[in-house]
């Protein structure tokens, strides 16, 4: 019996075994990435799922079938990449999948937990769960990702922080103009948005040197993938003549990448967004801002498109060529032509002591000719044990600027009218070399990076009576600027454990030459020499060299970093027009310290340092320069300029992705004391720069707060975000110490909702407190406080038709006219090949808008003439 009973269990074992069946394999997508995803078996038919399992980091997967069915459906789902099945034979195998990736569509219920997806640092947004029928750039999408803020001037912030690289398919073919790919890369091209914390680029470094880095990769849908994409666009419209003129052609593949775009118009749209630089890599930096600049309408706080009257055509082609797996060349050429007109009226209150004021008021209209070139080329090696890159900028502009106007001051009640000319071309060039080896817990570097540019800008005004000397007709401000800059760095690094010591040896010189003249013409024609007071010849020439020592401790989720650089300073100032030679030489030590803590969902970051600096070449000349037409500028104080500052901050951040929860608190605080104090003396409109040796101090404090939620419900996002100012120091008027505060508050709040399949509503809120003043004199500067409301409603009758209302309302309580209210409409239909809309802009015809700020213990009041009531038919069409 005995023996029985162990044959009847070993046959009850045998046919069990017997019974189960082993399948592995492997899933991927298109391009041979691994995919993770869930695996689930079921016997052909049935509808119940006999096992689950799920797929790793490099794709494979082992599932196991206990069941008896001839033949077995393998199932492969996932939020991001849809759901694929294959029906096989029940039988020990393997099974591949190849799939397309695709967004899952789940009907009524939206869970945020599949929204985001974290995968240590990774978060991965899948882009179908924030985008309507309204959405047709992947920046569309992007404004409406919890923890993703989009700024104004297209800058990308993610819980606080700056993103510090934008990739397409983990390439930086755009070199920091991430503006072009989020103005003109599809919505529905991009499957998931990526954001990279903590993120290190170089691969030699991963692990050695640790960053608080935020980067955003967009990961393209199979289809976009290795084919070209041909889009254009043609629009015209009335009130004025309005023309529209796109084309783009994307392509984007594993070895090769390219954006080439065209984009012209008169109807407002400024083209030369896209094309800001909002991040770069360390180089010698050649400014192209002149010193010199004509009067002219300020900017207003609403969309451009409201009050410009330009001209644009702007075309750009950026190539990326990846020959192996750790290479890249990257190629951009730009270039950018502008017209753009402005008018407007403007009312400037200067306070004074002995509590007068000084008031100009100025109706100016102004025509910017604007014409940019750029070449960028860069070699990037980035392999595990070694990073090589090699960048080369070449730029050019030959800009000028024109403006015509009436000025009236409570000095002067006639009215003066002033034209004024501005040249200012620009040429710059520049190379980086960077070189980076690891061999164990070793890293050597070596950085070289040098650069020219030189400003011939003059700028010209007539008439000058104001100047009080009738004799003269106009005047010539020549100024003739020449940078020369180099650095070199070699630095070493080693790991024990988890410490990091990193020295650096170094050294920059930088050579400029500023070469000034103001020049009187006379109502006979005759053009006198300059007496010495109004030219300069200066050579401000800066060598530098320096020790660097930084000491990094990183265990878990600690960090901490002690920075000590020794910098030995020598400046020689050569001012040749009264023959005058100076030497100085300092010492100077910067140091500081960071701290990085995490735990569980929150992070706290706090940095400090203390630096010392000594002045520039705009605190050395002697020789008066006409910077506009009404300010004249030269340093009287024969000392070197020298300033310390103290800075802190404090960020805590908070993440919940589950939640879709994002919150961010940062404090910062900067002491600032300086040995000279710069100021003013007004003599009519005319303001003249005038130095002082008085030490002064300024103290800024500042809070910024945001906060992101993703909503279980209409697919909803919710910002919010708050900020406040404080700002004590002193200001030189008259050859009088005034001490002056700033006082700026501002708060503000979005919400994207989609209630139905076919509405979707935004709607946005800011508001804003800001008060400069004398102290002890508050009641004499009244405060300012301005409001904006935005809502904007999209209903979709069908899927060929959008119809688009946006409403917009400002406040400001420091002008006569405290309500604008703006509306524009649209409606859009579309097929695979073509989409026609038709936009109404302006629609309540607002004639101007008014605004008022503040800047120190001056008051500005604008008012902008706006672009008409208009319409634009638009005809955008898929070439390929």
């Amino acid at each position: 019996m005995k023996h029985v009973l162990t044959i009847h269990i070993f046959l009850l074992f045998v046919c069990r075994i017997s019974a189960q069946t082993t399948f592995t394999g492997n899933v991927q997508n298109k391009s041979g990435e691994p995919v993770m995803a869930n695996v689930t078996i079921q016997g052909k038919g049935s509808p119940a799922i006999s096992g689950f399992s799920k797929s790793d980091a490099k794709g494979n997967y082992t599932i196991i079938y206990k069941g008896k069915a001839d033949s077995i459906t393998l199932t492969v789902t996932g939020m991001l990449i849809g759901k694929h099945s294959k029906t096989v034979a029940n039988r020990t195998q393997r099974v591949d999948f190849v799939i397309s990736e695709q967004a899952m569509q789940l009907k009524e219920v939206r869970v945020n937990a599949f929204k985001i997806k974290q995968t240590k640092d990774t978060l991965d947004y899948l882009v179908g769960a924030y985008t309507d029928q309204s959405d047709r750039v992947i920046g569309d999408a992007l404004k409406k990702m919890p923890g993703i803020d989009v700024a104004e001037n297209g800058k990308i912030s993610y819980n606080g922080r700056e993103i510090s690289k934008f990739y397409v398919e983990n390439m930086d073919l755009l070199q920091g103009k991430y503006g072009l790919a989020t103005n003109n890369i599809p919505v529905k091209a991009v499957s998931i948005v990526q954001v990279l914390e903590n993120h290190q680029p170089i691969k030699a470094l991963r692990g050695k040197l640790p960053t608080n880095d935020v980067a955003i990769n967009l990961r393209l849908k199979d289809s976009a993938k290795g084919t070209l994409s041909l889009m254009g666009l043609a629009g015209g419209g009335y009130q004025p003549i309005l023309w529209n003129a796109e084309l783009t052609a994307l392509y984007f593949s594993k070895k090769k990448q390219n954006m080439t775009i065209y984009k012209g118009n008169n109807s407002g749209d400024n083209v030369a967004s896209e094309f800001r630089t909002h991040y770069d890599y360390e180089r010698v930096y050649m400014p192209s801002g002149s010193p010199l600049h004509i009067q002219m309408p300020g900017t207003p706080p609403i969309p451009q498109k409201r009050y410009m009257d330009n001209r644009s055509n702007a075309v750009t082609t950026n190539h990326l060529v990846k020959p192996n797996e750790d290479t890249e060349l990257t190629t951009s050429i730009l270039y950018y032509d502008d017209r753009i007109k402005k008018e407007g009226y403007s009312l400037y209150e200067q306070y004074l002591p002995s509590n007068d004021k000084l008031v100009i008021e100025e109706r100016i209209n102004s025509v910017s000719h604007i014409h940019n070139a750029e070449v960028v080329s860069r070699l990037n090696v980035n392999a595990k044990e070694h990073y090589f890159s090699n960048a080369f900028n070449l730029k050019a502009n030959w800009d000028n600027d024109t403006g015509t106007g009436r000025t009236r001051s409570n000095t002067d009640l006639k009215d003066d009218l002033i034209t004024q000319h501005l040249n200012h071309p620009f040429l710059s060039v520049d190379n980086t070399m960077n070189l980076v080896k690891t061999r164990r817990k070793h890293t050597y570097t070596i950085y070289f990076s040098t650069g020219y540019c030189q400003k011939p800008h003059t700028l010209t005004v007539s008439p000058v009576n104001y100047w009080g000397d009738t004799s003269i007709k106009s005047l010539s401000q020549k100024l003739d600027a020449r940078d020369f800059s180099s650095m070199l760095r070699l630095s070493y690094g080693y790991s024990i454990k988890d410490f990091r010591l990193n020295y650096s040896l170094w050294g920059r010189a930088d050579i400029r030459h500023l070469d000034t003249e103001l020049t009187e013409v006379k109502m006979e024609g005759i053009s006198n020499n300059p007496a010495d007071s109004l030219r300069n010849d200066l050579w401000y020439n800066t060598f530098q060299a320096g020790l660097f020592q930084g000491y990094t401790y990183d265990k878990g989720n600690f960090r901490v970093s002690f920075n000590i650089p020794l910098v030995y300073y020598r400046l020689t100032d050569n001012d040749k027009v009264p023959d005058i030679t100076s030497h100085y030489d300092r010492l100077l030590i910067n140091p500081s310290v960071a701290l990085k803590y995490e735990y569980g969902d929150f992070a706290l970051y706090t940095s400090s340092k203390i630096s010392k600096s000594l002045g520039d070449m705009n605190s050395s000349y002697t020789g008066f320069i006409m910077q506009g037409y009404r300010s004249l500028l030269r340093n009287t104080a024969d000392k070197l300029f020298e300033s310390r500052s103290a800075d802190a901050s404090i960020s805590v951040s908070y993440r919940n992705v589950f939640k879709a929860l994002f919150a961010n608190l940062t404090a910062n605080y900067k002491h600032l004391w300086k040995n000279l104090l710069y100021g003013y003396d007004y003599l009519g409109i005319m303001s003249v720069k005038t130095t002082i040796e008085h030490p002064v101090t300024s103290e800024n404090y500042g809070i910024n707060l945001s906060l992101n939620k993703g909503l279980n419900f209409w697919s909803a996002t919710w910002k919010a975000s708050g900020n406040c100012n404080w700002v004590d120091g002193q200001q030189l008027i008259q050859n009088e110490i005034l001490d002056f505060r700033s006082r700026n508050y501002g708060a503000g709040s979005s919400l994207n909702v989609s209630p139905f399949s076919f509405l979707s509503l935004n709607y946005s809120f800011f508001w804003n407190w800001s008060r400069s003043y004398v102290a002890g004199l508050s009641s004499e500067f009244p405060s300012i406080k301005r409001t904006s409301q935005t809502i904007g409603i999209n209903i979709f009758p069908t899927k060929a038709i959008t119809m688009n209302l946006n409403i917009e309302h400002q406040y400001n309580n420091s002008t006569n006219e405290r309500y604008t209210t703006f509306a524009d409409a649209g409606i859009k239909w579309k097929n695979k090949r073509i989409d026609i809309e038709l936009g109404v802009n302006n629609l309540f015809n607002a004639k101007r808008y008014i605004s008022a700020s503040y800047s120190d213990v001056s008051t500005h009041y604008y008012k902008y003439d706006l672009r008409p009531l208009s319409a634009l038919l638009k005809f955008r069409f898929k070439l390929k």
